[in-house]
């Protein structure tokens, strides 16, 4: 590429992330911001292919894009741009979801590689943002950086007066599948890792006015705002396929596990207790199924 230098010059200060493939998808440059969103630094990805599961994206499916629907195949073999929404695995091992905009690049009339740029599209929970400045570390949990259980019991009721009484209150009950054997086999720092990498995962790829709470050990709770039983259903599947096509990054060996998911919506009628209870109750049915499973209880369980 005649022109790969005044690109790498210009690229540098952009605010979006990018980087250049040749048509054998071979990373050619990956700028800063790339690399801040990804955590892969630029001696690592350059001069790598695309497909060498490093980003590894997939969509909401669990599909594996850099095997089979690839953007930048399709950019390059069409000569068309074209736009998605993925989800890249973070070099910590957690799933970022990005806006990818993919564009041909020609010399002489000839395709010979495209541009990918990317952008994060996290929705940033402003609550939790204003937490972290203020430093009420005393409502998050330190390891994995979640709401704590004091949260839920301190500061969420008085936010929930502030929820319409006509919103429907989504709650996912998260388990981690065999985590006391992940403990026993390769100990409690590994357990810690993956559990965070579980939690980031989750949180990463809900609105911005949801909340995740570590409940307790690797017992993670959900609460989502103004929902319906079948996005209940659509969220806590999306989140199960995310983590098993996870792996917990930067170990002696790339753990996956999975999840168990108890899901429901609290009634008018009924605490909040009692509707967190009802949706342990489904994650112990998903779990008595064989893990890895998402079990939906209505109220008249």
């Amino acid at each position: 590429m005649q022109t790969l230098e005044k690109l790498k010059m210009i690229f540098e200060s952009f605010h979006e992330a990018i980087y250049i493939v040749d048509t054998e998808r071979r990373i050619l440059y990956f700028n800063p911001v790339a690399s801040q969103i990804s955590g892969f630094g630029q001696d690592e990805m350059v001069n790598s292919f695309c497909f060498d599961n490093k980003l590894n994206h997939v969509d909401d499916d669990g599909k594996n894009l850099c095997i089979e629907g690839c953007p930048l195949v399709e950019s390059i073999k069409r000569n068309e741009i074209m736009e998605h929404f993925v989800y890249l695995h973070h070099r910590n091992g957690h799933r970022v979801r990005v806006h990818v905009r993919v564009i041909p690049y020609e010399e002489n009339g000839k395709i010979i590689g495209a541009i990918e740029v990317f952008t994060d599209v996290t929705e940033k929970n402003l609550l939790l943002e204003e937490l972290m400045i203020q430093k009420k570390l005393s409502l998050l949990d330190p390891l994995t950086g979640l709401f704590n259980r004091r949260f839920l019991h301190e500061d969420f009721p008085n936010l929930a007066k502030g929820i319409s009484t006509d919103e429907r209150l989504g709650i996912l009950f998260i388990d981690v599948d065999d985590f006391k054997q992940i403990n026993d086999k390769h100990g409690h720092l590994i357990g810690d890792e993956i559990l965070k990498t579980i939690s980031k995962t989750i949180q990463y790829n809900l609105k911005a006015h949801d909340y995740v709470i570590r409940y307790g050990g690797d017992e993670i709770l959900v609460l989502l705002r103004n929902i319906d039983q079948d996005n209940v259903e659509y969220v806590a599947e999306k989140l199960r396929i995310l983590v098993k096509n996870s792996t917990t990054r930067g170990l002696k060996q790339n753990l996956k596990t999975t999840i168990s998911i108890g899901a429901t919506i609290l009634d008018v009628k009924e605490s909040l207790m009692q509707a967190i209870n009802r949706a342990d109750h489904a994650m112990y049915l998903a779990k008595s199924q064989g893990n890895n499973k998402v079990v939906y209880l209505h109220k008249e369980y």
